[in-house]
């Protein structure tokens, strides 16, 4: 099956480019083009394209806010720009390449191949349920954020908060989306806004009848929500992992 591609350039002869160059792409296939940001939106939402090659300067949307509005998902994001000042932007977009123009064909080529990895990466990342770290950025710079070292996940709008040994870090998108891509073999989620590091629970409390809170090593608290047997059953299911591993290694 090939991959789909969403192009947008409000220049004419910008999106004749990309038509050629993708045309000698045997496993990619243009399923939309836009002129404009609000077309690309509307496309993207339509189509569920792999691969997005935004212009970053088009009316009335510019490319960036267009990857902003979209839901993070399995896809990956080109910008072409003619105005290198938006590099930082772009990446902070999770960007997968910025092309500046004029870019060649070998740029260009060298661009899908990096899109190619990055769909490959997150089919993996899904398959095995697990990532070892994060890049989250943090002001003026990225910080990769290992996943163990999580403590527990926070849920708010758009964003969730990663609470971990070196700080909290502000995450944009959803948390089935973050739990999907740390690995819900070490996550619970304790309700709606929360995931616990499974490692991390040092004690469960009996707060009310009925009510359960986690203690964490940390010693921050997380309400439990959901059904105390749920976690109790995790928690046995991953002391029994780790005795095996123990077992193996001696």
């Amino acid at each position: 099956m090939k991959l789909k591609v969403l192009i947008a350039d409000d220049e004419p002869l910008a999106l004749d480019k990309l038509r050629r160059l993708l045309a000698t792409e045997n496993d990619l296939e243009i399923a939309g083009a836009a002129t404009n940001g609000a077309d690309a939106l509307r496309l993207a939402r339509e189509l569920q394209p792999d691969i997005l090659v935004l212009d970053i300067q088009m009316p009335p949307l510019d490319g960036l806010e267009v990857a902003h509005t979209l839901d993070e998902g399995a896809r990956a994001v080109i910008f072409t720009t003619a105005f290198p000042q938006h590099a930082v932007d772009a990446f902070a977009a999770n960007a997968v390449d910025y092309l500046l123009k004029p870019y060649s064909k070998e740029q260009f080529a060298r661009a899908l191949g990096r899109a190619r990895s990055r769909l490959a990466a997150t089919a993996d990342a899904t398959r095995t349920g697990r990532s070892d770290r994060l890049l989250v950025k943090s002001r003026d710079r990225y910080v990769v954020v290992h996943v163990n070292d999580i403590e527990w996940i926070e849920a708010a709008a758009n964003y969730v908060v990663l609470h971990s040994s070196s700080g909290n870090h502000v995450l944009r998108g959803t948390m089935t989306d973050t739990l999907a891509e740390v690995g819900e073999d070490l996550f619970f989620r304790t309700g709606r806004s929360a995931a616990v590091n499974l490692d991390r629970v040092n004690e469960v409390l009996f707060d009310e009848p009925g009510e359960h809170v986690l203690l964490l090593r940390s010693g921050a608290r997380v309400r439990l929500q959901r059904n105390f047997r749920e976690l109790q059953e995790r928690l046995e299911k991953r002391t029994a992992a780790h005795a095996r591993r123990e077992g193996t290694a001696a």
